[in-house]
């Protein structure tokens, strides 16, 4: 196919915005494939003419890793359910999908067949494919990324081949591609493990900080799925913890900030604390905490809902914003919380910094078996995940070296820790983050953390993976705020061997660097030379 007849799907001057709105682009060409073919003759006219392409979904990442002035990729139209393939005696099914299938439409497919995905993020707008390119995780100590419920791929590399991947078959390309970061190929199938269809009954209850310390050796365990929402300036926390239900659905809690009025209120006081006066900003915290959560009883005297289990996994992630998001060792969470909080504590007092509400905390469990797990006695209600595959993903940024445990043994000591800090952007300001965001992050890496690859993690320029600028040729203050410094230097510290085999997974299978879109970020952060 000649780059003429690449036109038939091809649009000039389309600009791309992120989700967040934070980041945009005017790629010189944007394609809309609607079959692999089409797919795979985009990459080989890419590297004939030697383009790079970036593929996007929804643009929910709010990071400029899929920023390009090149070629612009968007598999919406490759979103049709290929196969459904149901095991009943070892109660899961596999669903086979072209990958620029929505999440949310996978949900809506599935539950047709009284099944549903096992595990989410608080989102599903995402495409398939990325949420597995970028490791979106839930919030589980039973379940890890969601890439763990994935049984295969298919890939188009840079080559213009397409590759089947599973743990069987090209398992060190499936190990790459299972969070690629887009610079391995193009996803263009997926085969999803899902279980039947269940119901989360969930308990929401107001504790304090120190509660939360105090209980936190038991508490991660308490039950299947479970988060904290960690309001700073208040000194409390909301504890939401869930588990699989045969009880009735009820009706959900009502959220002051999902009405209307409650969000426009809410986004005007950010926007009053952000541009015309920052120390209003613990007095906002408070004002919204009691408005959605006065009400709720504490520790042990919560609200109880039951809900589909999409329903309860997604969340309303409110406005525009910048996402910082760290994992690291669970059993480190009461060191890292005690130091933010004095951080923030002695920050508002010299009206330095603040951060906004709520901190997300969650953990995973990204162990993973060495031998297929025997799912024949399993009911609607079992806890854990069917796995789809046994391998993990080079790039995972979870502790590396903790071993698999059946789930009655699951402890602590196997747990991942990942802590959010967002900062909302009201109206599209762009409130300022580079003071709390570079203390956030050294906090975390001294506590053996990594972050999530998506997000908007900082670094500094002696951290950066571009030679020049960790000789000195761009200091610190000639970044902006929000720009990305670089962490190559620790993310090649970090990963070690698992990133190397990484990187030669990517030339093997793009000696071209077609897919080295946005070479600077690549660059800055050890994914390329």
């Amino acid at each position: 196919m000649s780059l003429e007849a690449l036109q038939s799907f091809a649009k000039k001057d389309y600009r791309f915005h992120n989700w967040a709105g934070i980041y945009s682009c005017k790629p010189q060409l944007y394609f809309q494939p609607s079959t692999v073919e089409e797919v795979v003759e985009v990459v080989k006219s890419a590297r004939e003419l030697g383009k790079t392409v970036v593929t996007v979904g929804s643009g929910h990442s709010p990071s400029n890793m899929c920023m390009t002035g090149e070629w612009l990729m968007n598999l919406d139209k490759l979103s049709q359910v290929l196969s459904f393939e149901e095991h009943p005696d070892l109660h899961y099914a596999d669903v086979t999908v072209e990958a620029g299938m929505r999440v949310f439409q996978i949900n809506e497919y599935v539950a047709t067949k009284e099944y549903a995905v096992q595990n989410l993020g608080s989102i599903s707008e995402q495409s398939i494919a990325g949420i597995i390119s970028t490791g979106t995780h839930g919030s589980s100590p039973y379940h890890g990324l969601v890439s763990s419920n994935i049984v295969n791929l298919t890939i188009v590399n840079g080559k213009g081949e397409v590759l089947f991947l599973d743990s069987e078959h090209n398992t060190e390309i499936f190990r790459a591609a299972l969070l690629s970061l887009g610079k391995i190929g193009v996803i263009v199938k997926a085969t999803v493990r899902v279980v039947p269809a269940f119901k989360i009954k969930a308990t929401e209850e107001v504790i304090t900080f120190e509660q939360l310390l105090e209980s936190w050796d038991t508490l991660w365990t308490s039950s299947e799925f479970i988060r904290v929402w960690w309001y700073p300036y208040t000194r409390k926390c909301v504890l939401w913890r869930g588990d699989k239900t045969e009880e009735a659905v009820t009706r959900p809690r009502r959220s002051w900030w999902g009405t209307t009025l409650g969000r426009l209120f809410y986004e005007t006081l950010l926007w009053l604390s952000c541009k015309v006066y920052t120390p209003l900003t613990p007095y906002v915290e408070r004002f919204v905490f009691n408005r959605q959560y006065g009400k709720l009883g504490g520790y042990g005297h919560g609200s109880t809902t039951v809900a589909p289990s999409v329903q309860a996994f997604n969340m309303d992630c409110l406005f525009s914003q910048f996402v910082n998001e760290w994992g690291c060792p669970l059993e480190n969470g009461p060191e890292i919380l005690r130091s933010l909080d004095h951080s923030l504590a002695q920050a508002a007092q010299g009206h330095d910094f603040y951060a906004h509400v709520p901190m997300e905390i969650r953990c995973s469990n990204t162990t993973m078996p060495g031998e297929p797990q025997d799912t024949s006695k399993r009911t609607v209600t079992s806890r854990g995940t069917v796995y789809g595959n046994s391998v993990r993903p080079y790039l995972d940024n979870t502790p590396r070296g903790c071993q698999y445990t059946p789930l009655e043994s699951v402890t602590n000591s196997q747990l991942t820790l990942y802590i959010n800090a967002t900062i909302y952007r009201p109206f599209g300001y762009n409130t300022r983050v580079h003071k709390w965001y570079a203390l956030f992050e050294d906090t975390m890496s001294v506590a053996g953390g990594k972050p999530h690859w998506a997000k908007n993690f900082l670094g500094k320029p002696a951290t950066s993976g571009d030679a020049e600028v960790s000789k000195g040729a761009r200091g610190d203050a000639e970044y902006g705020d929000f720009e990305g410094r670089g962490l190559g230097r620790k993310i090649r510290e970090w990963y070690g061997d698992d990133l190397a085999k990484f990187c030669a997974v990517r030339k093997e299978q793009d000696p071209d660097n077609v897919f080295l879109m946005n070479r600077e970020w690549a660059v800055r952060n050890g994914i390329a030379d």
